[in-house]
């Protein structure tokens, strides 16, 4: 029995054997199989990727689409790298193309790279460049069609290209100019973010910009696309921005820190830009005395030539002072820069804070209220501001009075003289200034300025130089009284003889007189040359 046991065993562990061996060939045949099945898999796989992304590159940019090298690898983890990845605009050769990458690198997912919609978890972008082509667009300007500029492209299909992260350390944005004689927008972009990037929806953002004049970084974060395919220029954008540490020294002319804040919306064409600016050292370098300076602004860009039409500038200089500005900064034929053409209204400002913009002297001679109308026009140029900037208009001073203890003085004893008062003892009086003004090539002239205290006024007209500061006016002293009466003693006497030459019709004296020197030390006299000639 037990030996019929053990003969029958024999064949059991027989059998076992041989189930055990068709294990591991089946396990092997599987392995097989399965490194078949991936290694036809991997071989797929790299050109469906390919495929799928030139197609989807091609459609979404109206553009021909060139990759140089690309590689899809599963092990140990699904990635995708490739270099020369070039688009171009409707396929032309004769331009840049739209974008430009030298290389990137992709994690995904299996299932991300197996089917028509191609999901990818990151993307690093290593030399990427986009050149946003001339636009035809009519262009709208300020006062253009609303509709026009702020259309949005149809929406578009389920997007074949989902991105969850792209990061790019240093990519550069060019947008070119429908003037071939003029330079393209040029930006460089540091640290760029982009999340939930697809063709189908805005793809959030955050960025580092160099910003060239003046020259500054300005970081921003916010939403950018979806991208317009037929027309690049109005792809939809917005984001909140903070400019800090712009060196005004880039700026030719004048120089100070300036930092902004504020926010942006539109398409790329037509850009609405809300913000504010702080300079707490602002200066003209004519006059190389700081200031603070503040503004709040509301402006509209153009951001394929960065031409700014300002709906609204609100200036504050020194806290106390406050200028309004309406105009435009945009580029000016065949000369480098930009021209600003501006409408300035100050109706409520201190005449002293204005003057450290333009005067060196420490000490402002004049203090007062002041209100203002003005054209501001600066061409571009290479040349200083003062030079290329012109003024044109109309100013009033209340309350004014001299710093200067000998020129106030001098108004004080011209009041009371002009009253016929001979004492010279008395309060010191305000005074009112008004004229017109026409500023350029560094000059200012004034026509019918008057200058009026109590008991008589001055009448004067000439220029002012900004660079050497000399002053030289002509005019009329106009008195209440009568010559004589301005003195007493034996000097009334004297004057009499000359009186009837210097009587004012109706009553009063007019003397022809002349001012020059500097605003801290101006000298007034008798233009005895137009003394002598009579109807002078």
């Amino acid at each position: 029995m037990l030996r019929r046991t053990m003969q029958e065993g024999r064949p059991v562990r027989s059998t076992r054997r041989r189930i055990s061996r068709r294990g591991w060939l089946t396990i092997a045949v599987l392995v097989a199989v399965v490194a078949a099945i991936l290694a036809s898999l991997f071989t797929r796989l790299t050109p469906h990727v390919r495929d799928l992304a030139v197609k989807a590159l091609n459609e979404r940019f109206d553009s021909e689409t060139e990759i140089a090298t690309l590689q899809v690898s599963i092990f140990p983890q699904p990635e995708v790298r490739g270099t020369g990845l070039v688009v171009r605009y409707k396929g032309r050769r004769d331009v840049a193309p739209l974008v430009s990458i030298k290389s990137f690198a992709a994690s995904a997912s299996i299932p991300g790279l197996m089917f028509k919609t191609l999901r990818l978890k990151t993307i690093e972008l290593e030399g990427l460049e986009i050149r946003v082509p001339p636009g035809g667009l009519r262009r709208t300007g300020l006062s253009g069609s609303k509709d026009d500029a702020t259309r949005r492209p149809p929406a578009a299909n389920r997007s074949p290209i989902v991105i969850d992260t792209i990061r790019s350390r240093a990519a550069r944005l060019q947008i070119d100019t429908d003037d071939p004689g003029k330079l393209p927008r040029v930006f460089d972009i540091h640290d760029l973010l982009m999340t939930d990037f697809g063709f189908d929806r805005p793809a959030g953002f955050e960025a580092t910009l160099s910003n060239p004049q003046p020259k500054g970084e300005i970081h921003v974060a916010g939403t950018f696309g979806p991208w317009n395919t037929s027309e690049p220029r109005l792809t939809p954008l917005g984001a909140d921005y903070q400019f800090a540490n712009a060196n005004l020294d880039t700026i030719k002319g004048i120089a100070g820190i300036l930092s902004s804040t504020g926010r942006f919306k539109g398409v790329l064409e037509r850009i609405r830009v809300e913000g504010t600016t702080d300079t707490p050292d602002f200066q003209v370098d004519i006059a190389a005395q700081p200031v603070h300076l503040q503004t709040r602004f509301v402006a509209v860009v153009d951001g394929t030539n960065g031409n700014t039409w300002l709906e609204r500038v609100d200036v504050t200089l020194l806290s106390s002072s406050h200028i309004l500005a309406r105009g435009e900064v945009v580029r000016s034929e065949d000369v480098k820069g930009r021209k600003v053409a501006l409408q300035v209204t100050i109706d409520d400002a201190r005449i002293e804070d204005v003057l450290r913009l333009a005067i060196k002297a420490k000490t402002m001679p004049l203090t007062g209220r002041m209100k203002l109308q003005t054209t501001f026009l600066l061409p571009a140029g290479d040349t200083d501001v003062p030079e290329r900037l012109q003024l044109d208009g109309a100013f009033s001073i209340e309350q004014a009075r001299f710093t200067s203890f000998n020129v106030q003085k001098r108004i004080d004893t011209l009041s009371r003289r002009g009253r016929g008062e001979t004492d010279d003892r008395g309060p010191s009086v305000v005074s009112k200034l008004s004229g017109q003004f026409v500023m350029k090539n560094g000059r200012i002239r004034l026509r019918h300025l008057t200058f009026a205290v109590p008991g008589s006024a001055v009448q004067l007209a000439g220029s002012f130089d900004l660079r050497s500061e000399q002053l030289d006016f002509t005019g009329h002293l106009l008195l209440d009284a009568s010559l004589s009466e301005t003195v007493t003693g034996f000097k009334s006497v004297l004057v009499r003889v000359a009186q009837p030459f210097f009587r004012r019709p109706g009553g009063g004296t007019k003397l022809p007189i002349r001012v020059s020197g500097t605003p801290e030390k101006p000298a007034f006299g008798l233009d005895v040359k137009r003394a002598l000639t009579r109807g002078n």
